[in-house]
């Protein structure tokens, strides 16, 4: 399982999106794409070779202007950096067709790499080391 540091979500994969009017039939056609990179050194490092393109915060809006030169555009496709990344092995049965669980997104190992949480305290941020890699992951955590 892959996922942003600190628990940083939402975030936002890079896409394209096109409807036109198929000219035999003239059905109204929708479709999209996630654009992907080459996988940065974290997803390497578990066999991946490409990975979506994730947008940092301060390039969304960039991604969506439609003013944006086809240049300005392209220099946005770079892998997500592996440092603001994490991930942990789960369960050999995410790999079964039809079983869809919960619980196979628990943790069966340890994080691939350590996290600093930044605290909100008055007046700013601190820094803190994360609690470590038996907690309950994310999506148990109400």
């Amino acid at each position: 399982m892959v996922n942003l540091q600190n628990k940083n979500r939402p975030f936002v994969f890079a896409g394209i999106y096109d409807r036109w009017i198929n000219p035999e039939s003239k059905e109204v056609v929708e479709s999209f794409a996630i654009i992907t990179t080459v996988a940065n050194s974290l997803l390497q490092g578990i066999g991946a070779k490409r990975m979506p393109m994730i947008l940092s915060r301060s390039n969304e809006l960039q991604w969506i202007r439609a003013s944006n030169h086809l240049s300005d555009v392209l220099r946005l496709l770079s892998p997500y950096p592996a440092e603001k990344m994490n991930a942990y092995l789960v369960s050999d049965r995410v790999n079964i067709k039809d079983l869809n669980e919960p619980s196979m997104l628990n943790p069966v190992g340890e994080k691939l790499q350590f996290e600093i949480n930044p605290v909100r305290v008055e007046g700013g941020y601190r820094v803190h080391k994360q609690k470590g890699a038996s907690d309950k992951p994310w999506f148990e955590n109400k």
